[in-house]
């Protein structure tokens, strides 16, 4: 019992210890009471507190049960103490002998069953989950025992033990694991913040605290001429001693035997791949581990010893791991969401072997690239990707920074962060896609070169991230850059070639560059129908859009008959919530809205957001996209205030997540623009479609469509305004544009004219 310090008070365990001390009382549970968890968690500590503590208890016996020769020792003495005599001892079933007497003990008792970490040994002349080992249930009202493991395996205990798992102080403890610190290290280590983000780093693990706290203890009682040089005497410095690795700071090896005693003990259980398997678990990223995708007979098959395991081997060792506490297998919370594993980071620090890291690559390449994995974009699949991403892009870095990076495995790494950067894109963060595709492209330019298949589809994918952020010109030149090689390499109409020509298209109909546009998609579209039939869902994809650009052309009827067409198909094929048949009804309802349909409109583009907003959040470019067209329906049909209200809305989520010259962003700052004007606040709305115009001239030129409209625009509210001199001449100019561009019977331009005659009716009038 001198274990305890009072200077150092056992911290966040309140809970737990007032449950146990309450199954320990009399009248309390007849079971025994067991203690679980990883190595360093504080069992044993706990275990002294409530020896030491309320339980107000005549006797207590502690008995250690890391070996079989002491653990039979000490219950012998137990027995001995209870009563029992040295022949009974010797004529009879020790066991019997010892529980016999503690039945007819006259006095309140409670027995400790340290270190039990292999529960066989409790087994003795019986069988533990039985109740007939070396450790039976006490007879009500007589006593408690108690038995403290790294053993959680409810099978191994039996019915008859109740077990309290004792975890790391995370989460809400990590305050009281901050104070372990403090304890220990006294006021020279640094701040209550600092010793919290210590905590943090070492997973809240007490040993792990206290031998922190002990070492800077120390180390601050040594004078400064007399330290080692780069010693850690703070808890800043500690942790990052600690990031350059586990043995700058585990004196002794503590920390590192307390995890080899847990692996050990599997092995003479018999699952001497446990090791192999840890090492290779540790060397994923420090996120949840997919273990039912990433840690499979397929997946593995390249893994060396590892490779000879079936599904119900992998299963044995991770229940085993998860066991003793080396890793924490949590269930899958519904039917869409996967289980996952995570690790502790001080065992993932002990465990981590860079030999493993070709293996955890392979391993994620195969899970990546599996069918059931499911396309990244998609967000039936963004619950596996959600789980993938983290791991594949922190393998690329990690690969692509060793010197040198084995090539195979690089570009395996490489081809699977190319995925995870497109699942970022499908999710509509755009900057973080483009940080991670430039990072996967410069790695590929340098070791397959600027022509390589494989630099390619980055290439590609990196143009679709840089159109997603506005960066359409740039965009554009990539793509033209990529499709020159895939011309030359492919011909014409290889599918990449073609999918290359289709991306092009959309980047030069951003540009404003319609006619050239339609051309592109209409050359795509007879590729793809003469190679892949009508139905095909990439000829559907190029009929969606060559409709888009007949609509922005004017030919609104038109183009409503083929969203319709691809509607039809889309919906038979994909369902009514499918991404691809939720952007054609996005874009027929808008083509609905420009023929005057206004309230047909409005009721799909309200279904569409409801979808939406189900599958991909509010905050989505796509959702918001929605939003943002709603609400300039809300406001044609005189529910002003109600638009003005959402596009605000929306603005400030594309502001955050797009920034403030985003064509997206503009295009709601515009569309608020106009409310303002509906509203009667004029001077608002013009100040707004200045600053809108002055963005749009500045990156898409005076004769983009998007900047004559926010100029014909700007020119109405300056009628408003009474500036119709300044007015009148925007108007000519916007329909000067209008015709050389869209023609004289363009919609568009008709307006233009319509409200350039009004002006001059009234200015003649005056």
């Amino acid at each position: 019992m001198g274990l305890r310090d009072t200077r150092c008070p056992l911290r966040g365990r309140e809970a737990l210890i007032e449950r146990v001390e309450s199954a320990l009382s009399v009248a309390g549970s007849p079971g025994v009471q067991v203690l679980c968890g990883l190595g360093g968690s504080g069992k044993t500590a706990i275990a002294l507190e409530l020896a030491c503590g309320g339980l107000n208890r005549a006797q207590v016996w502690w008995v250690d049960a890391r070996q079989g020769s002491t653990l039979e020792a000490g219950l012998r003495a137990v027995a001995r103490q209870a009563g029992a005599a040295e022949d009974e001892l010797r004529a009879g079933d020790t066991a019997d002998v010892l529980w016999a007497c503690l039945g007819r003990y006259g006095r309140p008792w409670l027995l400790v069953v340290d270190n039990a970490d292999d529960p066989a040994l409790l087994d003795g002349p019986g069988r533990l989950s039985e109740g007939t080992g070396w450790i039976r249930p006490p007879a009500a009202g007589r006593g408690g025992v108690l038995v403290t493991t790294r053993d959680s395996t409810p099978q191994t205990w039996g019915g008859a033990c109740v077990l309290h798992p004792v975890r790391p102080l995370t989460g809400e403890g990590i305050p009281d694991a901050a104070r372990i610190l403090c304890d220990h290290a006294g006021d020279a280590a640094g701040s209550f913040d600092d010793a919290r983000h210590l905590a943090r780093r070492l997973g809240g693990l007490p040993l792990a605290l206290r031998l922190a706290g002990t070492y800077l203890a120390d180390a601050n009682v040594v004078p400064v001429p007399y330290r080692e040089p780069d010693v850690p005497v703070d808890f800043r410095s500690y942790q990052a001693a600690l990031d350059r690795g586990l043995a700058h700071v585990d004196r002794g090896s503590v920390i590192d035997q307390t995890w080899a005693m847990s692996l050990k003990l599997l092995e003479q259980r018999g699952l001497p791949l446990a090791r192999p398997l840890l090492r290779l678990i540790a060397t994923f990223a420090d996120a949840p581990l997919p273990y039912t995708l990433l840690l499979t007979p397929r997946t593995l098959a390249g893994a060396g010893e590892l490779a000879r395991l079936d599904g119900p081997g992998v299963w044995s060792l991770l229940t085993a791991l998860a066991g003793l506490g080396l890793v924490d297998l949590q269930p899958a919370t519904g039917s869409d969401v996967l289980p996952v594993l995570r690790v502790h980071p001080l065992v993932r620090d002990a465990s981590l072997d860079h030999t493993a890291l070709g293996t955890a690559v392979q391993a994620l390449h195969s899970a990546a690239f599996a069918e059931e994995t499911g396309i990244p974009e998609e967000p039936d699949y963004w619950e596996h990707w959600a789980l993938l991403q983290p791991h594949a892009l922190d393998l690329f870095h990690r690969v692509a920074g060793s010197e040198p990076p084995d090539q195979t495995i690089a570009d395996a790494a490489a081809r699977a962060a190319n995925l995870a950067a497109r699942h970022l894109r499908g999710k509509g963060l755009y900057r973080q896609a483009r940080v991670e595709f430039e990072a996967v492209l410069a790695h590929q330019r340098g070791t397959l070169g600027d022509t390589h298949p494989n630099t390619l589809v980055t290439r590609h994918n990196l143009a679709g991230a840089l159109r997603d952020l506005g960066e359409v010109e740039q965009a554009r030149s990539e793509l033209e850059a990529v499709l020159a090689h895939r011309r030359s390499a492919l011909g014409d109409t290889h599918p990449n070639t073609l999918t290359t020509r289709h991306n092009l298209a959309m980047a030069l109909r951003d540009l404003g560059e319609m006619e050239q546009a339609r051309s592109e998609f209409e050359a795509v579209l007879a590729q793809r129908r003469s190679a892949l039939g009508d139905t095909h869902p990439n000829t559907l994809i190029t009929r969606n859009q060559l409709a888009w650009v007949l609509s922005e052309l004017g030919e609104v009827e038109q183009a409503r008959s083929e969203f319709e067409a691809v509607l039809a198909q889309r919906r038979s094929a994909l369902g009514d919530t499918h991404p691809n048949t939720l952007t054609t009804r996005n874009q027929l309802a808008w083509a609905l809205y420009k023929l005057g349909e206004v309230e047909q409109a409005r009721s799909e583009l309200e279904a569409v957001l409801a979808q939406r907003r189900s599958a991909l959040g509010d905050t989505h470019p796509h959702t918001l996209i929605t939003r943002n067209q709603l609400a300039c329906m809300l406001s044609e049909l005189g529910e002003v205030e109600q638009a003005r209200s959402e596009l605000e809305a929306v603005l400030a989520q594309q502001r955050s997540a797009l920034g403030d010259t985003h064509p997206s962003t503009l295009t709601t700052r515009h569309n608020l623009a106009g409310a303002l004007r509906d509203l009667g606040e004029a001077g608002q709305a013009r100040t707004e479609f200045e600053a809108v115009l002055a963005h749009r001239r500045g990156t898409l030129g005076d004769t983009h469509p998007d900047t004559l409209i926010t100029r014909h625009y700007l020119a109405v509210v300056l009628r408003d305004l009474g500036e119709m001199e300044q007015a009148c001449g925007e108007l000519e100019a916007v329909l000067a544009h209008r015709r050389v561009i869209l023609g004289d019977t363009h919609p568009d331009t008709l307006a233009v004219q319509h409200d350039l005659a009004n002006l001059r009716q009234s200015l003649t009038v005056d």
